[in-house]
Parts: structure tokens; C-alpha cells; sequence
């Protein structure tokens, strides 16, 4: 992978330098890569299709990204141009065949080591429907970078099609880059975020792994160590890391709820789930108060980021201390309040901060608070301005770092909510995550109900 670039080396930026440690450390290379599909139910001409693209590599500068090895360290640099004469196009007869298809390949290791960055495949099905599949590393873009992918990919091939003005440029991932790198140089605002760091994880003392499978791992663990006192199991273990997907759909009415009070109380729907979710791991786990999870912090916050495809979003740490006397509201407040403030310092490398968390607890390098990871993916519902229904799914990876992967999406078919769980087998059950999943559900349609209901009253409705 070393060999001399005529164009600029740039470092990986934080939230790079994340999803490169989680492919160096694991054996399953696949776990830092993105499959999805985009599909609509109208015709579409892949010759202009294709037009399309090649006019989207040189506004999406992130798909013109390479990375090399110079001096034993990952660098990056961005082509100045990128063209694809024929993109490879699949016919599928069936839901079935192109699901079998698309769920193979999405197991299949993107090696950005090795100069792939990504798979594209275009497709037509005989039902009807056709669209596009990309499985794309996660070095070079995120969710939210591949929906902002999806979305202006689109756009360009209506204005070839019909004859209309181009969408206005993206943004540029190099300029993002550029600005993050400069960043990182700014000691003193680097400090602030250090101490902030330090007294977030120093505050409630050591903190506790509420397995979403309950705590039989850490009472195993405790035995094996001689500890009885143990509350942070080694459950990143790579040769744990085989998953399964398990999917759930949410109905137009209960997530119309949803929706309807998080524009009431003006909340993001992810501290809603997040709540739920962790208040059914408390009821499993000695009805503890604190729980720790992750979630990913996106870091589009300007309108500008928000044109911008990449890599930005990073995993936060969230750990709330909730009593059980709070109510419903208290604690998806707590919940949204820790949230808030994680996000005020995501400028500083997750990296840094777990390492910082390890270093204060004496933590292996497979042990980790953090029952699960969380993220909340906004995929539009207003379809009406496009012309066409369209359908965006994500793929099961079939390996992961973390105990359990809760991906949550609006549904545009019918206004409903698509979860996703990807789940350790040698940790977790399939019943585990059917529980999580209802009690998670009922939790946040009793809150919505009734605001006040406790904490105490949630945990009661868990165990029956």
C-alpha cells in the first residue's frame, strides 16, 4: 500500500481514525463499512444513471478519496478526477433473489487498504422497483454521508433528465478536512475538552455494563477474575464479534405518536429510544441506576455539513445515573441534557476520550462500559417533492465490535420506523432482543401517555 502520491497527504481526521482502528483490530474487516440500498418504483435509464454518477464524482469529493500507507502511517489524499465507463447492473426476478444478493455481498470486506473504497451496483427488479446498492467504507463516509450520497445522486439525474439546473454544489470534504486538521492543533480548546472528559467520567464513580442480555456474562466474568466487585466485563472481545440481524418495523400510528411528541416537547426521537432502551437494560440488570451506551454524533451541524457527504460522525459515550423516582420526562430530559453536552465537546477524538475512561478505570483493551451503540438515522419522509416512494435499507454486516448495534430509521413506505439489531450470538439471544425491542416500545408509548409515570413504575411494567 506504499507508494509515492503526486497530490497532498492529509492525516485521517478523528472520527476516521476511529473506524481505522476498528478495521486494524478485528479479524472481520466488513465491520467498518456501510451497505445500503436506494430503490424507487419508477423506471430508471442507467445509461443517464450512470451520466449521473460520473457528474457526482467530481461534486462529491469523498468518492474521490484514496488512502495510502506513507511512512507506516494512513494518510489520504483526494483524486482530481474519477469516471466509471459502465457501472455493473443486476436483474433480479425477485424480492428474495436480489435480498440473498445484496445480503452476501454486504458481508464482503470493502478494502480500503487496497484501494476499493466502494461497491456500486445498479438493479431492476421484476416487481418493479429499482435502484441503487453502495457499500461504501467507513473511512470515506458515513450513514448520513450516504443518504447525503443517495439524495444528490438523484437529484442530478432528474435535472440530466429533465432538461433543468443542476443542485446547488456539495460542500467539500477536502476543505472539512483541512479545517478538522487545524483544529486538533488548538491546545487550549483541547484542554477544555480534556477536562471535561475527565470529570464526566470521574462523576458517579466507576460505571457499569447493563448487558442488554442481563448480567449472567458479568456474574461469569466475576467468577473467572476472582472479583466479585467486577462491574465492567470484558464483552469486546473480537472472537465474540459474530452477529445476527434482528428487524422490527414500528406502524404509521405508534410512530406518528412518536413523531408528534418529540415536535411537542422538541426532542430528537433518538432520546426517546435511548431512554427506552436503557430503562429496559436497567430493569434486566439489578434495577441499576446507571447505564452506559453509545451513540453516534453525526457533527453536521452547520447547513453546510449538512451538503456535505464523508466521514464526520463519531461515537459519543453516554452514561445518564437515573433514580428510579424520576419521571418519564426527567428522564428522557437527563437523557437529551447528557447528550447535549457530550455534543458540545465532540471536537475531541472519541479515541481519546475511551482511551481516557480505560486509563482511569485500568480497563483491558476488551473491556468497554458501553452495553450498546445507538444510531439514529434520519432518512427523509417527504417524498411528495420528488416524484416518486422510495425505500432505503441497511444490510446486516454479520460481525461487530460492539455488544449490540440498534440502528433506527424512518420508514418513507408508510411513515413507520425500521430498527435494526445487530446482536453478538455468544452474548445475546434472539429472545433478548425481541424483549429489549417490546419493553423499549412500551416504555415510550406509556411516556408519551403519561409524562409522570415513574421510573419505578417502567422497571415494574419490564418484569411482568
Amino acid at each position: 500500500m506504499s507508494k509515492k502520491i503526486p497530490y497532498t497527504l492529509y492525516d485521517l481526521i478523528p472520527s476516521q481514525q476511529t473506524m481505522y482502528l476498528m478495521f486494524k483490530y478485528t479479524f472481520s474487516k466488513q465491520i467498518s463499512q456501510i451497505p445500503t440500498s436506494f430503490s424507487i418504483d419508477k423506471d430508471i435509464d442507467f445509461e443517464i444513471l450512470t451520466k449521473a454518477l460520473n457528474i457526482e464524482f467530481e461534486r462529491n469529493d469523498s468518492l474521490r478519496l484514496k488512502f495510502v500507507k506513507s511512512d507506516k502511517t494512513i494518510k489520504q489524499y483526494f483524486l482530481p478526477k474519477l469516471t466509471m465507463k459502465k457501472v455493473p447492473c443486476k436483474y433480479f426476478r425477485n424480492a428474495e433473489e436480489q435480498e440473498k444478493f445484496f445480503a452476501e455481498d454486504a458481508q464482503k470486506p470493502v478494502r480500503f487498504d487496497k484501494g476499493v473504497n466502494f461497491i456500486i451496483y445498479f438493479y431492476k427488479n421484476a416487481n418493479g422497483t429499482n435502484g441503487i446498492y453502495f457499500n461504501v467504507s467507513h473511512l470515506a463516509m458515513d450513514a448520513m454521508g450516504s443518504i447525503i450520497f443517495y439524495a444528490d445522486l438523484i437529484k442530478v439525474y432528474r435535472a440530466l433528465k429533465s432538461g433543468t439546473e443542476m443542485p446547488k454544489p456539495m460542500a467539500s470534504y477536502e476543505e472539512y478536512i483541512q479545517k478538522e486538521l487545524e483544529m486538533l492543533q488548538n491546545t487550549e480548546k483541547t484542554k477544555k475538552h480534556e477536562k471535561f472528559y475527565r470529570e464526566y467520567f470521574a462523576k458517579g464513580g466507576e460505571p457499569f455494563y447493563a448487558g442488554v442480555h442481563g448480567p449472567a456474562f458479568l456474574e461469569k466474568q466475576r467468577i473467572k477474575k476472582k472479583n466479585p466487585n467486577l462491574r465492567v466485563p470484558a464483552a469486546y472481545n473480537p472472537l465474540l464479534d459474530k452477529c445476527n440481524l434482528f428487524t422490527e418495523h414500528i406502524g404509521t400510528e405508534d410512530a406518528t405518536k412518536i413523531f408528534n411528541y418529540c415536535k411537542a416537547k422538541r426532542i430528537a426521537p433518538e432520546s426517546l429510544f435511548m431512554f427506552a432502551l436503557r430503562t429496559h437494560c436497567s430493569a434486566i440488570n439489578y434495577r441499576t441506576d446507571d447505564v452506559f451506551m453509545m451513540t453516534t454524533c453525526s457533527k453536521r451541524a452547520t447547513i453546510k455539513e449538512k451538503n456535505m457527504s464523508g466521514c464526520l460522525a463519531q461515537p459519543i459515550q453516554v452514561r445518564t445515573i437515573i433514580p428510579e423516582t424520576a419521571t418519564f420526562e426527567d428522564g428522557v430530559n437527563e437523557y437529551t441534557r447528557v447528550r447535549t453536552d457530550l455534543y458540545r465537546h465532540s471536537e475531541y477524538p472519541y479515541i481519546t476520550a475511551r482511551d481516557m475512561s480505560r486509563d482511569m478505570y485500568n480497563y483491558s483493551l476488551i473491556q468497554g462500559p458501553a452495553c450498546m451503540m445507538f444510531s439514529w438515522i434520519p432518512v427523509p419522509l417527504d417524498t411528495g417533492t420528488m416524484g416518486f416512494n422510495f425505500d432505503f435499507k441497511t444490510y446486516d454486516l454479520g460481525r461487530y465490535f460492539t455488544p449490540l448495534y440498534a440502528i433506527c430509521s424512518p420508514d418513507p413506505k408508510d411513515r413507520g420506523l425500521n430498527l435494526n439489531y445487530m446482536y453478538r450470538i455468544k452474548l445475546s439471544k434472539k429472545e433478548d432482543i425481541e424483549a429489549l425491542h417490546k419493553n423499549a416500545l412500551r416504555i415510550i408509548l406509556k411516556g408519551i401517555e403519561n409524562p409522570d409515570i415513574t421510573v419505578k413504575e417502567l422497571l415494574d411494567m419490564c418484569s411482568e
